[in-house]
């Protein structure tokens, strides 16, 4: 297995018969630049970092062992850092923790901290062939969240965010036409002696019975490198070119091939990925922490152009009701379970209800004695006077550890979604004619300028 970092372009290749031993050795090394990598990000964001310390402040569920009504500034952590408690402001930083509501501070610092790890195609075959060592080696407890859909998109920790690039590209699309699209290919015009990083690179699978074939001291015969599996065969030139790097590298063994075959693919691959990052630039998004697939993103491109502002819910304040009393047991036996404290008082809930109009405080829609819920800010603290917003049961089941302002977002969208259906009017039908046209096979029948649950039909029968 083969890792390089974007930070230094180093790099490194894990060879080991043993499957569990090459991850250990492989995510060892990728802790250890995740640290250099973060450390990194938090000196070239520092006096942004201190900034928003000195303007908003962090309070005492943030920063271990702080008082919970107390603000804290830079002044403190300065004093802290003299007095030996941190070695450094990224060791202050690295202390910090954050609940599901997070500050300004907390949300920069889970962008900072969560390095990415890239993988092509590794979500649907990769991750499946190692999946079982590979949760045991990073720790399931330390997982922040997984997105499967239904190949492995995000495995998120709390020092790395693992990505599948493919996920990225429209379907279909292969490395070989990935790294063409955003670096050109190779153009040399000796494409034997082409050492330019961008040629192809030839290795003979097949003919790898066992692992101490890697140490063979010879150059693998030509028959070596057909696939049966594909019924192929390289042509002289391309064994010419094997020959070639063999010398050209001085290679020892064939060890030393599968480094170089290995090295051809994760050296463009960074360079690939910066290329296109910097496409999404122009819209102020970021492919790292905007989306983990290409239509998260061209969703939110979308919204952008389509319309110039968004539309919020109507807060109209709803009819008044007190907390139901009968559910407190039920938050005290939740806290008791997870041995958190437990201090939220009926007469709190009611404060809140009537400060927030009687509304969910993610959606905005109108709270019942049914439907109100207590949904705990940092889910590290119980259920207690400070830490609460009242919701609706479904945000709340929905949210999980969703920043609170994402969460928003994501309900805003959503409630967006519908003027979306009629953004191609009657006025722009020459433009619903040119996509039912171009839309093939059975779908074309069904295609509809709009389709409105239980009230659209398709070819008059029944409704969907």
């Amino acid at each position: 297995m083969l890792t390089t970092d974007s930070l230094t372009e180093e790099v490194r290749c894990f060879v080991n018969d043993d499957p569990k031993m090459l991850l250990t050795d492989m995510f060892r090394y990728i802790g250890d630049v995740s640290v250099k990598i973060q450390q990194y990000n938090v000196n070239k964001y520092k006096s942004l970092l201190q900034k928003i310390i000195n303007a908003h402040g962090l309070t005492g569920m943030e920063i271990p062992g702080g008082n919970l009504g107390k603000t804290y500034k830079m002044s403190d952590v300065e004093g802290w850092i003299k007095q030996g408690k941190y070695a450094s402001f990224f060791d202050f930083h690295s202390s910090i923790g954050f609940g599901k509501q997070r500050s300004d501070y907390g949300k920069l610092k889970q962008q900072l901290d969560q390095v990415p790890v890239f993988g092509f195609n590794s979500g649907r075959y990769d991750i499946n062939l190692i999946k079982r060592d590979l949760f045991a080696i990073i720790g399931t407890d330390n997982i922040k969240s997984v997105i499967k859909n239904p190949s492995y998109m995000c495995i998120a920790t709390s020092n790395m965010k693992m990505l599948d690039i493919s996920n990225y590209v429209p379907a279909g699309t292969s490395y070989d036409k990935y790294l063409t699209t955003y670096l050109g290919g190779c153009k040399c015009d000796d494409k034997i002696r082409c050492v330019c990083g961008l040629g192809k690179g030839l290795f003979p699978y097949e003919y790898i019975t066992a692992f101490n074939v890697l140490n063979q001291t010879t150059i693998p015969p030509k028959s070596a490198f057909d696939s049966k599996l594909r019924g192929t065969s390289i042509s002289d030139d391309e064994y010419e070119r094997v020959k070639f790097v063999w010398g050209y590298y001085e290679m020892k063994s064939i060890k030393d091939l599968l480094v170089w075959y290995n090295n051809l693919d994760v050296v463009p691959f960074i360079k690939a990925i910066k290329a296109q990052r910097e496409l999404f630039m122009r819209f102020d998004l970021d492919m790292f922490t905007d989306g983990v697939s290409l239509p998260g993103l061209s969703e939110k491109v979308m919204y952008q152009t389509c319309f110039n502002n968004l539309q919020y819910p109507d807060k109209a304040p709803a009819n008044a009701f007190q907390f139901p009393p009968h559910r407190m047991g039920g938050y005290k036996s939740q806290d008791a379970k997870a041995k958190r404290e437990f201090g939220m008082t009926l007469a709190h809930l009611d404060t809140l209800l009537q400060e927030q109009k009687y509304l969910c405080g993610l959606c905005y829609c109108k709270l019942t004695v049914d439907t109100a819920s207590a949904d705990r800010i940092n889910n590290k603290l119980g259920h207690i006077d400070g830490n609460i917003l009242v919701s609706c049961i479904k945000c709340n089941t929905a949210r999980k550890d969703m920043s609170l302002k994402g969460f928003r977002y994501k309900k805003l969208l959503e409630f967006n979604s519908d003027r979306l259906v009629y953004s191609i009017d009657k006025e722009e039908k020459d433009i619903y004619a040119k996509m039912k046209v171009n839309i093939a096979g059975g779908p074309s029948i069904i295609f509809n300028r709009y389709a409105k649950r239980n009230e659209t039909k398709i070819r008059g029968g029944h409704r969907f």
